[in-house]
């Protein structure tokens, strides 16, 4: 009988002995690192050594997207008076008082301001703010306009 008949399969003998363990092998240390990186902490390692964004956890990410906002209550001591008071925040109008009450909402930073454009005597008050965390403009803050003082401004918003 020829040889040939065994040299025909000596390819599948490699493939069998060789190919088949060292392709699952592969996988296996595949699936095994892949397994490793759900791991927190291994996955903040990975992305700290690898230059890239760090995952956090939930409660430290909370803290960073929070968008602090409030609501300001002011209240002016004549709707007349203040009719003539034009309101902005970071220098954008928000328009004149048309009652003798006005409510802006407020972010981290945000700076209102005053201008009177008649010269009338007018005192202007934060009445209420909407969240306990915001610490300025705080409630009882007043703002005196007159023909000397046509502009001023409340304290930046700062919250907790």
């Amino acid at each position: 009988m020829p040889s040939g008949g065994k040299d025909k399969y000596k390819w599948i003998h490699i493939f069998d002995d060789w190919f088949i363990p060292m392709a699952f092998g592969v996988v296996a240390v595949l699936v095994g690192v892949q397994a490793l990186a759900r791991i927190p902490i291994v996955r903040s390692t990975i992305d700290a050594k690898e230059g890239r964004f760090v995952a956090q956890t939930a409660a430290v990410m909370q803290k960073a997207v929070q968008n602090d906002s409030a609501v300001v209550t002011l209240s002016a001591n004549s709707t007349q008076a203040a009719s003539h008071v034009e309101v902005t925040i970071n220098g954008n109008s928000l328009g004149a008082f048309t009652t003798n009450e006005m409510r802006i909402t407020v972010h981290d930073g945000d700076l209102i301001s005053f201008r009177d454009t008649a010269g009338v005597k007018v005192e202007i008050s934060v009445e209420d703010t909407s969240d306990s965390q915001l610490l300025l403009p705080a409630p009882g803050q007043v703002v005196d306009l007159d023909a000397q003082n046509k502009q001023a401004s409340l304290s930046k918003a700062e919250f907790i």
